[in-house]
């Protein structure tokens, strides 16, 4: 039935809001409050102010179509901002933008970011009722080059030697990257592969549905081998949404019973450990693997942890892709970026970033390049520390790495 009210926005809530902590403080204090979001500790190298958009009705549930993420390649940040994407260089200018950024109805994959990879950037447009597109940009124009919608919500990608591949609902894809063109397909019917994949050695690496890593050649969709996670005789045991890491001939794969180095060319489990457990994607670099785990970032060599630094509260960050770059290892949990040294876990440096009444401000997975950190702030703030009145806004914070 129809009352005859107007529904709330986030936007109007928000004003009415300021309006009433307004006259509120300046009762009490005798001047205008002070509604900034503020960094403290490292001091940022430059902030870029984001006005939102009216997201449409307040409702129910936690869901965020709207992923806040970010990534770099070797000349520029990506951030992910409200279903657009934005370019800047390490020192703060903007280079582009684009309708083409990350959107994510799908709770499969977690958190979920840009990936620039062999020289394209690849977002992930997952939408309501099930329907997913891959997106292949160029990283320098945010040109939309192609996009590949078979059906269902997809994956993360994997791309190497000039093939992407991708799951979806039903099915592992590999496409070609140059054109997007699906070269062939795997699965369909009880076989199906709903993690993401990684590529290495010409073998396409992915979780199928019994809980088997499974490798597929890159050129046929043939199956090399099949691997379990389980003993004797037991099947699969793998989770199919653990994250899968290339490095040269070898995948990591990060599932919930510990950390796995397996062969891409023949399945043959080179070591597995338990030393971090979690979903994240691993980091290799210069024979270490970085992992963040339920017990917090660690360096791993042959499946043993040589440092592990707990991080407090970490199930407000947990999920969040690590950064590593120019001799750290970044990450975040909420109102919170934090650096480590990368041979000795040292703490190098911590920024905080709160709203105007001390609370923690969501953050994104960080980004890293050129000796600088990015993170996206989704604080909503009704104005900021630049006078922008015209709220609700959120920022982009460098730091200096």
């Amino acid at each position: 039935m129809h009352t005859g009210r107007t529904p709330l926005t986030r936007r109007t809530v928000l004003r009415g809001m300021l309006l009433a902590g307004a006259v509120g403080l300046a009762a009490g204090c005798g001047g205008n409050p002070d509604l900034s979001t503020k960094a403290t500790g490292r001091k940022p190298l430059w902030k870029h102010t984001f006005t939102t958009a009216d997201d449409g009705h307040i409702k129910p549930g936690s869901a965020d179509l709207f992923p806040y993420s970010t990534a770099a390649s070797d000349t520029a940040f990506y951030a992910s901002c409200e279903g657009r994407l934005y370019a800047f260089d390490p020192a703060g200018r903007q280079l582009w933008q684009s309708p083409n950024g990350h959107y994510d109805a799908s709770p499969m994959y977690g958190r979920t970011t840009p990936l620039v990879l062999d020289g394209t950037l690849y977002t992930v447009r997952n939408e309501p009722g099930g329907k997913g597109t891959l997106q292949a940009l160029d990283p320098g124009t945010g040109r939309l080059r192609w996009s590949f919608s078979p059906g269902g919500w997809l994956s993360p990608p994997a791309a190497s030697g000039g093939r992407v591949a991708v799951s979806s609902t039903a099915h592992l894809h590999c496409l070609d990257a140059a054109t997007g063109k699906e070269r062939w397909r795997a699965g369909g019917g009880p076989t199906r592969f709903p993690g993401g994949p990684a590529i290495a050695d010409g073998v396409v690496c992915a979780v199928d549905a019994q809980m088997f890593l499974e490798g597929l050649d890159a050129g046929t969709g043939r199956t090399r081998w099949r691997r379990s996670g389980g003993s004797g005789g037991v099947a699969g045991l793998f989770e199919p949404h653990s994250s899968i890491t290339p490095d040269g001939d070898t995948v990591y794969l990060h599932a919930p019973s510990g950390l796995w180095a397996v062969s891409a060319h023949d399945g043959g489990v080179r070591w597995s450990g338990t030393a971090a457990g979690g979903l994240t994607r691993a980091t290799p670099a210069s024979g270490l693997l970085y992992v963040a785990g339920s017990d917090g970032v660690s360096a791993i060599v042959g499946g043993n942890a040589t440092w592990t630094v707990p991080v407090p509260h970490w199930t407000a960050g947990g999920a969040r892709p690590l950064a590593l770059a120019d001799g750290i290892i970044t990450f975040t949990t909420d109102g919170r970026v934090s650096s480590l040294d990368t041979s000795t876990g040292t703490p190098r440096w911590t920024a905080t970033v709160k709203d105007y009444t001390g609370e923690d401000v969501p953050l994104s997975n960080p980004a890293a390049t050129n000796h600088v950190v990015c993170v996206l702030a989704k604080d909503q703030a009704a104005t900021d520390d630049a006078g922008n009145k015209d709220g609700p806004v959120n920022h982009i914070y460098a730091f200096p790495a």
